[in-house]
């Protein structure tokens, strides 16, 4: 990773913010595979802790020793990287509580979502108007969800879903913070509000939490860190290089790792029915994203 100054702003390269955007959300699927080999054992707030922690101590490593030192971390956003960090990381631990109980497909396919709420939100927060098919869309995609979590399927867990649909509403708030925020702010001041928020919150619970982890899974929590740093720092590039209508598509490859891991690991694969819905909203969400580049 390389560090880049304040003020580089957004850039347009759209080839390389898509590759980005790729590698992210595949750097960031393994993540949630060994977060959910690693869930059995160790509190999802454990895990969280130390994922913000390795991010922490890696982007200080990069400001450390990058041309502007410690002074590309000054910031006059503070509430909007303050907001952004706790969406991030209330989102993250509802990921890992979800992804705990529910298979990795499943939870991934309601992910997927992610537009609609993301388009909810600009109705409600920042009264857009939207047209007819659109909303048609929006019902569509909650149909889809409902097909996704059919108990037939053997994934009517409540506590499950409700945890992963708060994590893709605040995920999408956090998505829109970051793009924002990448117009005037470095990659590493990003990153390290990101990280500093988390650590902050996810240690204040902590101690009613703690496990002593064993030696793998001290390994296995080192690479969640590393591994989701990484994705947080690519997904951050994503934004800046290409524009959000443009990248947000590629969002859907997620589904491929998530598919790909679950079946490899823990025989979980999705029926018929749920496949179904992940069509539709798939397909919602492709024509929400095409109505709003227009």
């Amino acid at each position: 990773m390389t560090s880049s100054t304040a003020g580089d702003g957004l850039q347009f390269k759209p080839k390389f913010g898509i590759l980005c955007m790729l590698t992210a959300l595949f750097v960031l699927g393994s993540t949630d595979a060994v977060v959910k080999l690693s869930a059995g054992n160790i509190p999802v707030v454990q895990i969280a802790f130390v994922r913000f922690a390795v991010s922490l101590a890696i982007v200080l490593v990069l400001v450390a020793r990058s041309p502007n030192g410690f002074g590309v971390l000054r910031t006059r956003r503070t509430i909007e990287h303050l907001l952004r960090g706790i969406c991030s990381a209330i989102e993250l631990l509802a990921f890992y509580l979800a992804i705990s109980m529910i298979p990795l497909p499943t939870a991934m396919s309601i992910v997927s979502a992610s537009p609609i709420f993301g388009t909810l939100l600009g109705v409600i927060v920042l009264r857009e108007r939207l047209k007819l098919g659109s909303w048609v869309a929006i019902m569509a995609g909650f149909l889809g969800m409902l097909l996704v979590v059919q108990p037939q399927e053997g994934v009517g867990n409540v506590e499950g879903t409700v945890a992963v649909l708060t994590s893709v509403v605040l995920w999408s708030m956090a998505q829109l913070l970051a793009r924002r925020l990448s117009a005037t702010e470095s990659n590493d001041t990003i990153l390290f509000y990101y990280a500093l928020v988390g650590v902050l919150l996810m240690g204040a619970a902590l101690p009613f939490f703690w496990v002593q982890p064993t030696g793998i899974e001290w390994l296995a929590l080192g690479a969640i860190g590393a591994l989701g740093c990484l994705g947080q720092y690519l997904l951050i590039l994503a934004f800046r290089f290409a524009p959000l209508s443009l990248v947000a598509p590629f969002e859907y490859s997620a589904l491929i790792w998530a598919s790909l891991y679950g079946w490899i690991i823990w025989g979980d694969v999705l029926g018929p029915v749920a496949l179904a819905g992940v069509v539709v909203i798939v397909g919602a969400c492709l024509y929400i994203s095409r109505n709003a580049a227009h």
